[in-house]
């Protein structure tokens, strides 16, 4: 796993209302370097955020607009929002070697 500047937050009061809002499977949330999450973590996923951490310091708050952005273009390319979203790819292949 790098080692990426990170908080990890874990408030389990977060799932019911992120699952309502954001994604009905979600596990965590990275805003910055704080991951927020509404269970302890598994390698996988922590890797997954800290790819997210990196990608908030690489972009800054530009990270916001770049990540809806691609999101919008995967949708009109014919793909999923989030899961064709190249940085929620870039994401997951940090995963594999957890696998």
């Amino acid at each position: 796993m790098p080692a990426t500047r990170h908080c990890l937050h874990v408030w389990p009061w977060t799932k019911r209302p992120a699952q309502r809002f954001l994604l009905p499977d979600w596990e965590a949330i990275t805003i910055g370097r704080h991951i927020i999450s509404w269970r302890t973590l598994s390698d996988v996923n922590l890797a997954h955020e800290l790819k997210h951490v990196e990608q908030w310091r690489q972009h800054g708050l530009r990270f916001i607009a770049l990540y809806m952005l691609a999101g919008r273009a995967a949708a009109r390319a014919g793909g999923d929002r989030y899961h064709d979203n190249p940085f929620e790819m870039e994401a997951r292949a940090a995963e594999k070697p957890f696998w």
